[in-house]
């Protein structure tokens, strides 16, 4: 009987840890994208990571966030399985700012009224020296952790991916 109680409360604990682990996979993959981290802040539901990417002609600093959406019981563990929203958010930060810009911060605001990130859509915000490019996406923890080289390989794919997508999408942005 003490072993059952032990081992549910290992497999009680692994649950709860999943989002710490793709945390430590998502750093990783980052560092392979030569995007070491510079920050972490952590909240009661969320992480965040923030990275200086080296090198890179357009981006300036990226964003990500883990918010752990399932997983949490073994109920929902069994029937949904684990669940997180990556967002990614990824900057250009120009030094100077153009009145141009301006009305280039109106447009984006205009279409980003019928953007919904969660299905997909790229979001961009304008502030005064930075465009910021968002994404969220709704991954399976088990998908990306405790798989060894094959996590790390998955991560990096995945992280890259959408890393190219938002320097696409901020290229236009990027002066000087």
């Amino acid at each position: 009987m003490l072993s059952f109680l032990s081992n549910f409360k290992h497999s009680q604990e692994m649950r709860e840890s999943k989002d710490e682990i793709l945390i430590g996979e998502l750093v990783r993959a980052m560092s392979r994208l030569q995007a070491p981290a510079v920050g972490f802040y952590a909240g009661t539901g969320q992480q965040t990571i923030k990275f200086k990417p080296i090198n890179d002609p357009v981006l300036n600093s990226v964003l990500l966030t883990v918010d752990r959406k399932t997983g949490g019981s073994a109920l929902s563990q069994a029937v949904i399985g684990s669940k997180a929203t990556v967002i990614i958010q990824a900057e250009v930060k120009n030094y100077l700012a153009d009145p141009d810009d301006l009305i280039h911060m109106y447009k984006t605001d205009l279409a980003n009224m019928f953007k919904i990130p969660m299905l997909g859509d790229t979001r961009l915000d304008h502030q005064l020296n930075s465009i910021l490019a968002t994404k969220k996406v709704l991954i399976d923890i088990d998908t990306y952790i405790l798989k060894g080289e094959e996590s790390a390989n998955l991560t990096t794919q995945f992280l890259n991916g959408l890393l190219t997508e938002l320097r696409q999408k901020l290229q236009p942005y990027k002066k000087g």
